[in-house]
């Protein structure tokens, strides 16, 4: 069974707290960032087409993002709003991203 889906992860987004969506947004983008490839990390794009990490869209603004928050423990407005921004599913942007964090939540 799935910890982390679509719309478990939409519905965080959603929490009126912002420190919540802060560290939920924060926390996704570290484990996405560490499941690119060392080179992928460093450049800050995607460089193998292998299914994990950032796709080539996102892979700039994810890998900087992630980088951020591991050296800030926090984002700025235009980081959070960037990965909250519905696309036309109706999910966040993060939310693409689900499979992976729920590899990691059924790990832990």
């Amino acid at each position: 069974m799935a910890i982390v889906t679509r719309k478990s992860l939409t519905e965080m987004l959603d929490n009126s707290n912002p420190a919540y969506v802060q560290a939920v947004i924060g926390r996704a983008l570290v484990v996405i960032f560490k499941n690119q490839t060392a080179d992928e990390q460093t450049s800050n794009e995607t460089k193998h087409d292998n299914g994990i990490g950032f796709t080539g869209a996102d892979a700039r603004a994810g890998t900087l993002t992630a980088k951020y928050f591991l050296k800030h423990q926090r984002l700025e407005d235009w980081m959070i709003d960037n990965w909250k921004r519905k696309g036309s599913k109706g999910f966040p942007r993060l939310a693409k991203y689900h499979a992976q964090i729920n590899k990691v939540a059924k790990a832990k």
